[in-house]
């Protein structure tokens, strides 16, 4: 778990409700009327402020006698606390043996789960279940975490023996609250976080630092029941999830906890007056409450559009960590559902119901825990699935490889890379091996020191999710709540993975690692004139912008040439001899080679500094943190009528930059495109992507006759596609990848036409079949995509432009999954930088 800071507790009364106690700041309320000011009541709902939350809990620690601890466990993207605090009792002698019982448990049951089950049939109930309920992980879905403060204060003040529900609890469970998920959300009242970013997309990539924090408590809880408080819906939906299921759970066991829980969940709510929709149970084909298609009836058999398929939700990657979870999309309709208080209310309801529920059936739900754990560790076949009425078309589990390899050295394209995903897969709590000694298998020999990742183990499923390139599930389904429908680490990071079939005849010489080896790196040769870096991996990446950034000269390479290393493709980066040391020193910490040049520098062009790259959007988002993860300045730039490049009596906010980076269409205001006409004519770069960045290049006639085919729907369609190196070495753009790659797209998209004077570096395979390896890609498909061009390069066509121009056909930063596609980035951003 993350290295967690006490709060101290403080005397001040513990009441939810105005005048907020701490340092006012501005705070954005969704929809407040005129007059109010942030932080104000809202009709009958007290928005607390995220200023206040902290002094808030303090105040309810004081009053907790104990039972509550309060800590922050991460920070969000501006470097706000997040806060989590635990309920848990151990004022009596039972009390405090069943938290030791769980403890018990927790240490066996990822490893020993069948031990850990013996005990727990001896423990004859005495034992604690954890249970995890995260607020506010959109920002501007504000009353989960006003319902998390009031179900906290309920939990942790209460006198003992005043409320029979709080003391089953109490007696029986450690509840965790992750109070606000998202602090820079709920400022600004948006639904991402201060960097773009929707945190309820990024659960596998564990980009962003919210998302490390929660996934550090979930794995050191290993909870059975995950609650994710959002809004909104009418009526409230609570999370049954719809096909296709992700096929590295252990559906049977979910689908028997998820559909018990969520009936003491709607029958709580009807109490109270609240109507519930359940999407497996309630949904029609085309991703809604009836009436459905003619002919169709509701239910398990046809319901699609709210699916597990991806594993990077809150709830689903808890899927893979405990067991069962649900996401509880709030209604907050005036007229159904009282508004915001009910809203409250809601949440408030269905976090009580659940904590009764998994109390009540915490022998049970426990059980069925280790018993994944269980199939885990002997690598079980896969059960049969399911109990009618979710015996049509509901079962996607698949059968589990013996093991997956990530090599070292030959086979690998970049170690670093292999590094950091098994750094990944270490703090998710995937087993890793690392070889003994060399071993061949499959015709391929892995060197000592590769990784392999078992399947003997009871992570397996969560280790298979992030290595398996995936399923083209386009013959099985319609519709996808959200892309993407593909999302392997194994294919969309930089490192190379082998897939060992299930059943092969496979017994490497290993052992178990608590950290990844520590990599050789520095100078191919003592001395050299020149060195060159091939520039095949994020890391090198970040290398390279530390070198140049701090002042070492380097020139890139526009054509292949001779080295130490071998053939080293266009795009590689030379270093003069006299920058020996600095070289040496970033290899051995990057674990990077640079390979003496044999004979004459090949064509290059001289880089002056690390690429400054404005980037056309209205604020940081997505795109702009890559870059930045990447070690290039990089800053947005509106293009809207108000912003500043639109502004001509402002100063021209392009000034300053080498690159521009775009995925929008040419704009209108004749400022910007006055200002952006004079950048390309003056030698400035361009990296497009998407539809918008063809566009912008056709209307602005730096690249006319560039188009783009680009699937628009609202089915979800993504994948990852297999691609082809046309460019091969000699492109300056994707030379340094293999003959053939994978790529992700959201959605689909090629170019359709492209003109005479551009290159084609990369191509999609030559049919629609073989080159789309996984996801939702809707049949039939579109014949013009086969071969069809998705990287380009050239130099402007505009008059008196010199511009070198690239243009990817899908987005290459795409919310941070395919690190395996920013070396082009990089690659174009120095290209285009001369």
């Amino acid at each position: 778990m993350l290295a967690v800071q006490l709060l101290a507790a403080s005397p001040a009364a513990a009441e939810i409700a105005p005048p907020w106690c701490g340092v006012p700041e501005a705070d954005a309320a969704e929809n407040l009327p005129d007059g109010t000011e942030p932080g104000d009541p809202v009709g009958s709902f007290p928005h607390i402020p995220y200023y206040a939350i902290e002094c808030t809990l303090e105040s309810i620690a004081a009053e907790s006698d104990g039972r509550m601890t309060l800590e922050v466990v991460g920070h969000s993207a501006t470097g706000r606390e997040m806060y989590l605090v635990t309920i848990n009792a151990l004022d009596t002698r039972d009390q405090r043996k069943a938290f030791a019982n769980w403890q018990s448990l927790r240490r066996d049951a990822l490893e020993r789960p069948t031990k850990a089950r013996r005990f727990l049939e001896r423990f004859g109930g005495a034992i604690k279940v954890p249970i995890f309920i995260q607020g506010g992980i959109h920002g501007n879905e504000y009353e989960g975490v006003d319902a998390n403060m009031r179900t906290i204060e309920r939990l942790a003040t209460t006198p003992y023996g005043a409320d029979p529900v709080v003391d089953e609890i109490l007696d029986n469970a450690v509840v965790l609250f992750n109070v606000v998920q998202n602090p820079d959300g709920r400022v600004a009242g948006t639904r991402a976080n201060a960097n773009g970013f929707d945190l309820n997309r990024d659960y596998l990539t564990q980009s962003q630092s919210e998302t490390v924090a929660s996934v550090a408590v979930m794995q050191a809880w290993i909870p059975p029941e995950v609650l994710d408080l959002h809004g909104y819906a009418t009526p409230t939906l609570i999370e049954a999830t719809t096909k296709p299921h992700n096929p590295s759970i252990e559906y049977d066991l979910w689908l028997k906890w998820n559909q018990a829980r969520i009936d003491a969940n709607e029958a709580a709510l009807n109490a109270a007056g609240y109507a519930v929709q359940r999407p497996i149970n309630d949904w029609c084909s085309d991703a809604g409450l009836p009436p459905c298609p003619p002919g169709e009836e509701p239910g398990p058999a046809v319901a699609e559009g709210w699916d597990d398929w991806g594993p990077f939700y809150t709830a689903m990657y808890a899927q893979h960590v405990g067991l069962d979870s649900s996401t509880v999309e709030m209604c907050r309709s005036e007229t159904s559902c009282g508004g915001r208080a009910g809203a409250r209310e809601i949440q408030e309801i269905t976090s009580w119901s659940t904590m009764e529920y998994v109390v009540e059936n915490r022998t049970e739900l426990l059980a069925d825990q280790l018993e994944i754990y269980e199939r885990g560790v002997e690598n079980a076949p896969r059960p049969e699935c399911c109990p009618p009425p979710f015996d049509v078309d509901n079962n996607w589990m698949l059968e589990y490889p013996t093991a997956y390899v990530i090599p070292l050295g030959e086979g690998q394209r970049s170690d670093p890379e292999a590094n950091r995903l098994v750094r990944w897969l270490l703090f998710n709590g995937v087993e890793v091996e690392t070889l003994t000694k060399d071993y061949s298998f499959g015709g391929q020999t892995f060197a000592k020191g590769s990784y392999v990742v078992p399947m003997t183990q009871a992570r397996r499923g969560l280790a298979d999710t992030a290595l398996r390139i995936g399923v083209d599930v386009s013959p099985r389904i319609g519709i996808l709540y959200a892309p993407p429908a593909a999302w392997s680490h194994g294919y969309l990071w930089g490192a190379d993975v082998v897939d060992v079939p299930r059943g092969a005849d496979f017994r490497p010489p290993a052992k178990e690692v608590e950290e990844p080896n520590e990599l050789e790196g520095g100078l191919a040769a003592a001395a050299a004139a020149d060195y060159a870096l091939e520039v095949d991996s994020p890391t090198a990446v970040r290398a390279l912008n530390a070198l140049v950034g701090s002042g070492v000269p380097a020139r890139l390479a526009l054509e292949p040439f001779e080295s130490s290393g071998g053939t080293l493709p266009a795009g590689t980066v030379v270093f003069p001899g006299t920058a020996a040391a600095a070289l040496q020193e970033s290899g051995e910490e990057n674990g990077l080679t640079f390979h003496a040049v044999a004979g004459a520098l090949p064509a290059h062009d001289p880089i002056e500094g690390v690429p400054r790259i404005a980037v056309l959007a209205g604020a940081v988002n997505q795109d702009i943190w890559s870059l930045r993860n990447l070690g290039f300045p990089a800053n947005p730039v509106s293009t809207s009528s108000a912003g500043a490049l639109n502004n001509a009596a402002g100063p021209n906010p392009l000034d300053g930059y080498d690159v521009v980076y775009n995925r929008s269409g040419w704009p209108s205001g004749p400022t910007a495109r006055a200002r952006l006409t004079a950048f390309f004519a003056g030698g400035g770069g361009y990296i497009g992507a998407d539809g918008g960045g063809a566009s912008f290049l056709n209307s602005s006639g730096q690249l006319p006759g560039l188009a783009a085919t680009v699937v628009t729907d609202d089915f979800g369609e993504s994948g990852i596609f297999n691609w082809e190196n046309t460019g091969g070495a000699a492109s300056p753009i994707v030379g340094t990848y293999p003959a053939r790659d994978t790529a992700i797209m959201d959605p689909p998209a090629w170019f359709s036409a492209v003109p005479a004077g551009a290159t084609v570096d990369g191509r999609l395979l030559g049919d629609t079949t073989s080159t789309f390896a996984a996801g939702l890609w809707r049949l039939p498909r579109d014949p013009a995509a086969a071969s069809a061009p998705i990287v380009v390069h050239g130099t402007s066509a505009a008059p008196g432009s010199s511009a070198r121009i690239t243009a990817f056909a899908m987005n290459p930063l795409y919310r941070a999954d395919p690190e395996r596609e920013w070396p082009m980035v990089a690659e174009a951003a120095y290209w285009s930088d001369q």
